[in-house]
């Protein structure tokens, strides 16, 4: 147990949840990179009727993309966070459940679910993942990101906690158990968390440890050394590595996949075919081939 003060422990209903998740975003390229590569993506749609994005926190992401489709549907459970979506993106359909509890009745041309896996158990990872797969329209896609293992982000997690999020286990599941139909590649993306001065740095890294239930959180001054020495640079600035993208497509068998690499995190995108799914995930980029009828069992995956 720390003796002394321990880092701040808040839910992610909080308001001061909100506060430290604006700290992040004010310092973070994130954003950028996600609106560069998502900007691509739709850019190759054959449709965009409607866009979900499941978890659409603050709604800037969201609001990007908005005038690109004829419907946008918003899925945030944050009261906090919702207050901001639904100033930002006042023509959006929002809707103030969670993933598995939300009731969607039209076909997605694309699906985001950016940054929301920390949140859910692991055993309802896959479960999670057929819900948002099964809104999709036929060459719908879904990208899932999450952060990637080797981040200075999960490497402070595993430093604290001895945990990581492993959703690449999901994919390898997937190519284990369905090698001769499916087609798995990897693909990459960078984005920062970039800060001139020390408290900006510590309230984004004790936001980052939020991410994993902490009932004996650790010592602030044992965080507060860590930042130092680990995310400094030479200059006196504070650099963080945040992400990297996946892709996993779920095709038929004789389709071709592709992918590339974008950063820093793990992103997870599903595609739906007239006669298959297409899922992509990142961590470098991984693509993924299997038809609709491999069902595969559930499992709890480890993070």
């Amino acid at each position: 147990m720390a003796k002394g003060p321990t880092i701040a422990v808040y839910d992610s209903q909080s308001r001061e949840y909100h506060l430290a998740f604006q700290i992040f975003l004010d310092h973070t390229d994130q954003k950028l990179q996600a609106q560069k590569w998502l900007t691509a993506l739709i850019d190759g749609l054959p449709s965009r009727g409607v866009f979900i994005d499941a978890g659409a926190g603050n709604g800037k992401v969201t609001a990007w993309f908005t005038e690109r489709f004829g419907q946008t549907i918003a899925i945030e459970p944050n009261a906090s966070l919702r207050r901001e979506l639904e100033g930002a993106c006042p023509t959006a359909e929002v809707i103030p459940e969670k993933i598995l509890d939300a009731k969607i009745r039209v076909a997605a041309d694309l699906i985001l679910c950016s940054h929301v896996f920390y949140y859910i158990d692991a055993a309802e990872w896959r479960p999670t993942l057929e819900r948002l797969a099964s809104w999709l329209s036929s060459g719908g896609v879904l990208v899932l990101v999450t952060q990637n293992h080797g981040t200075d982000c999960m490497r402070m997690l595993e430093h604290f906690f001895g945990r990581r999020f492993l959703v690449s286990s999901l994919a390898r599941q997937f190519e284990e158990e369905c090698a001769s139909v499916y087609q798995v590649l990897v693909e990459t993306v960078a984005a920062y968390v970039e800060t001139s001065d020390f408290p900006s740095a510590y309230a984004v890294a004790e936001f980052m440890l939020n991410l994993l239930p902490m009932p004996d959180p650790p010592a602030r001054h044992a965080m507060e050394e860590y930042v130092r020495a680990r995310f400094q640079c030479s200059d006196g600035s504070f650099q963080i590595s945040l992400f990297r993208f996946w892709t996993i497509e779920l095709n038929s068998r004789t389709s071709q996949s592709l992918v590339k690499s974008i950063g820093a995190s793990n992103n997870l995108i599903l595609r739906r075919e007239s006669c298959a799914l297409t899922l992509l995930g990142c961590c470098g980029y991984q693509r993924l081939t299997i038809p609709a009828v491999c069902r595969l069992p559930l499992r709890k995956y480890p993070c």
